[in-house]
């Protein structure tokens, strides 16, 4: 039942239909933290129903949400329908990670660590007040048995302390693999294509982070969208602000995370501005 409510609150701050929201901030200016460090948070421990993990190394996560008959169902039917309802998404999960736990054979530090190299920038072991970076792989299905990957960074600046500030980059790649292909096991073509779209991905999550360290990420409309990627099986219209990006990029700040996605696969439009009230004493002949 936490699993499903958690969904619905979070799900329901996305919506555009919502009062004002707060959007993930770029991480605090501190003058004397100049420095970053290869880390493992705390947070990506923690699992859920709807949230796994694909290795030992706990650094690939497995999202779905499938199973039972939706959260909605679920909320129709009260308290016992929610539970049922996250009881049979949670053990869909379970049948997936039993299907592709070990598949995907990559070290996100190992490949984290040579994008950040690659863009000129050093890994500190001993600076205390450096930010923690932690870097993941994220997969997650769609309808049709579809699976979506992508590269993932948690940046933290004083994690365990009360004034730490947390915040998420996420990269979807351009692959998309049948479940059952993956669980069959990884062909060399398709190693091939993982590596180059998961390096490509830490890369350019690399130059995201960096570039909003150094405030250079311009904001340039409000918007709503809809992506599998944020938000697989449900079709919401969620809110976020679009950022500048490539060509063949979406980059959008929204609640909890900074997202990069392939332009032909999330629906953008302009947010509308809210009505204007009219004040019906200056409307009177």
């Amino acid at each position: 039942m936490k699993t499903n409510l958690l969904m619905v609150t979070l799900i329901g701050s996305l919506l555009g239909g919502c009062a004002t929201v707060q959007y993930q901030m770029p991480p605090p200016v501190e003058s004397n933290v100049t420095s970053i460090k290869l880390a493992h948070s705390e947070l990506l421990s923690q699992t859920a129903g709807t949230l796994m993990h694909l290795n030992d190394a706990q650094d690939i996560l497995y999202q779905q949400n499938f199973g039972g008959g939706g959260m909605t169902v679920g909320l129709l039917f009260g308290p016992l329908g929610v539970a049922a309802n996250a009881a049979a998404i949670s053990s869909a999960t379970e049948e997936d990670v039993k299907l592709l736990k070990g598949k995907l054979d990559f070290d996100p530090k190992t490949l984290f660590t040579q994008a950040v190299q690659g863009q000129g920038q050093t890994l500190t072991d001993t600076d205390p007040q450096a930010l923690s970076l932690s870097p993941y792989i994220y997969v997650t299905k769609t309808d049709e048995e579809q699976l979506l990957i992508g590269t993932a960074l948690i940046v933290e600046t004083h994690p365990g302390q009360k004034s730490n500030w947390v915040g998420k980059y996420m990269y979807q790649t351009g692959l998309k693999m049948a479940k059952a292909d993956m669980a069959d096991g990884i062909s060399e073509a398709e190693h091939a294509s993982l590596q180059q779209a998961l390096t490509q991905g830490f890369d350019e999550l690399v130059q995201l982070f960096l570039a909003e360290r150094q405030g250079g990420i311009k904001t340039e409309q409000a918007i709503t969208f809809i992506s599998d990627f944020v938000s697989p099986r449900f079709k919401f219209e969620m809110v976020g602000d679009q950022l500048a990006a490539d060509a063949d990029r979406v980059n959008i700040r929204t609640v909890g995370a900074i997202y990069s996605l392939p332009k032909d696969a999330v629906e953008l439009k302009a947010k509308a501005e809210p009505k204007k009230k009219v004040d019906s004493k200056k409307t009177k002949a």
